[in-house]
């Protein structure tokens, strides 16, 4: 009896979970609609576009990150990948945006199945400098094949971008194509630390030696995570040419990933969420409040450094002790 009352008390949690994840998802669906169509400034549309598609690198970042608990320096070489891969694709071969752009995603994965049997034997800082390493390669390698991608001044010129039947070109249709994208991961990656694999990257990340004692196969969790994050960043990186119309080896440059780490850091990464509000912050908010670029470099910093400080979870960490103590609080005078 007791049993059946608990099954019974799960049950009743997981769909009230659900039903609430649902609502969440309506929210955000709804929220999208309407940002979409309030906003008419082309210049803050495809800003908010191009925030959702680098909110994927952020993604991309966290699953490495916030999964297994490496710090992937070498994250922005798949996003070159992806940008190239479009780039290519649309403007040398004649490919369909929506094809170029699965290439891209497919070479991304195989190219993180061979970088992942010689990387992720190290760990630590002896992986972020390994990875951040091939980048370089990566940058000079996109430098001098001027017959495949550009050499130094890239690719530029492309024909129009579409997806079906949406102009990329037109700031709304690009915000509704990202942003959609956008959600559809998160809700994927939701899924993916609620299943097995992400209970076993958890176990991995807080303390790899009692994963394996338990049985986990721990090198096989890391390929998995390395090679599911690489499709995610190749998406970011494809879907930021629309934006910036041009791709040069500057995408490969380490400081994209700083940028996504900062996003990941200052969210919150055990949050799945939280690179998507860092995100936003990283850059809507300096450009709504007209912050100069030194000013925004010394702001974001403080703030790293205090969150590191004070809140190594990031502004979710925050959150959630903020909501514990207003409920400690009201529970407290509903006492008295």
């Amino acid at each position: 009896m007791v049993a059946k009352r608990q099954l019974s008390a799960m049950d009743k949690r997981i769909s009230g979970q659900r039903a609430l994840e649902a609502f969440y998802c309506a929210c955000a669906a709804g929220g999208i609609a309407a940002f979409g169509l309030a906003f008419t400034d082309p210049f803050v549309v495809t800003l908010a576009g191009y925030t959702c598609a680098f909110a994927l690198f952020a993604l991309s970042i966290n699953i490495i990150l916030g999964g297994v608990g490496e710090v992937p320096l070498g994250q922005c070489l798949f996003f070159g990948i992806g940008s190239y891969g479009a780039a290519i694709g649309i403007g040398k071969l004649g490919l369909s945006f929506e094809v170029a752009v699965v290439a891209a995603l497919v070479f991304a994965a195989v190219c993180a199945a061979i970088i992942g049997v010689i990387t992720l034997r190290l760990t630590g800082a002896y992986f972020s400098i390994v990875s951040w390493g091939l980048t370089g390669v990566a940058m000079v390698a996109a430098a001098n094949l001027d017959h495949i991608t550009g050499g130094p001044l890239g690719l530029f010129g492309f024909p129009p971008i579409t997806v079906g039947p949406l102009q990329l070109g037109n700031p709304q249709a690009y915000f509704f194509v990202t942003a959609a994208i956008l959600l559809v991961s998160i809700l994927f990656l939701v899924a993916v630390r609620r299943s097995p694999f992400g209970a076993a990257m958890d176990s991995v990340r807080q303390n790899p030696h009692l994963a394996r004692a338990v049985g986990v196969d721990v090198a096989r969790i890391r390929q998995k995570a390395f090679m599911l994050s690489a499709p995610f960043a190749a998406l970011a990186g494809a879907l930021s040419v629309p934006y910036t119309q041009i791709v040069t080896p500057d995408v490969f440059n380490v400081a994209n990933t700083v940028d996504g780490l900062l996003m990941v850091l200052l969210g919150g990464a055990r949050l799945v969420i939280g690179p998507v509000i860092g995100a936003a912050m990283f850059t809507l908010v300096p450009q709504i409040m007209n912050l100069d670029p030194n000013v925004k470099i010394l702001a974001f910093s403080s703030m790293i450094i205090l969150i590191m400080m004070l809140a190594p979870g990031g502004l979710h960490q925050i959150g959630v002790t903020l909501r514990d103590r207003l409920a400690r609080k009201k529970d407290a005078d509903y006492t008295r």
